[in-house]
């Protein structure tokens, strides 16, 4: 895989580098941290190689890490569809569940990978760079909003998954609308 030369200009300015503003949308969120670029500093402890390494049993084949979010969470280029035009992608670290009677359950795949939500950003580094938005974005599932049961009634959809999936880690129970 070759990656695109937007990105290899970048990485050659910025290597390492934090975008401000740094929040992104998918196709499944809003306001998720772009997080910093991969560094190509080969003699560091976590670079692009010793990431891709440690993920790469957790992600599809052609599927490549370029961005690290706090959280732990990668955007990605996805070459399985076009190896000349990656789409962006971000990689979430959570395994995916379903709430069956108040209680969380993974369901079981053959591959470690489609434990995974891997969610489209846009069709180019170029698009993800133009659509970055917001000041200081704090993360949807930062944990300082869980603390309010009547605010937590408010999130809907992948949101209120996420909130529920760090209550069932706290050991509370699941918000229900």
């Amino acid at each position: 895989m070759r990656f695109p030369s937007d990105y290899k200009d970048i990485v050659l300015a910025y290597n390492a580098a934090t975008p401000s503003p740094n929040a992104i949308d998918t196709s499944r969120q809003t306001g998720k941290a772009f997080g910093e670029l991969l560094n190509f500093n080969l003699g560091a402890e976590e670079n692009i190689i010793t990431l891709y390494e440690e993920l790469k049993s957790k992600i599809p084949e052609k599927v490549f890490p370029i961005t690290m979010d706090p959280a732990g969470n990668f955007l990605c280029y996805d070459f399985r569809d076009d190896e000349a035009n990656p789409k962006v992608v971000r990689w979430d670290h959570e395994q995916k569940f379903v709430i069956e009677k108040k209680e969380l359950i993974a369901e079981d795949h053959e591959r470690e990978s489609d434990y995974y939500h891997l969610d489209l950003v846009a069709d180019s580094l170029t698009e993800t760079l133009a659509k970055l938005h917001g000041e200081e974005v704090e993360e949807s599932n930062s944990w300082n909003k869980f603390q309010d049961k009547e605010k937590l009634k408010g999130f809907s959809g992948e949101d209120l998954i996420q909130v529920n999936r760090i209550r069932a880690l706290q050991g509370l129970p699941p918000i229900e609308k």
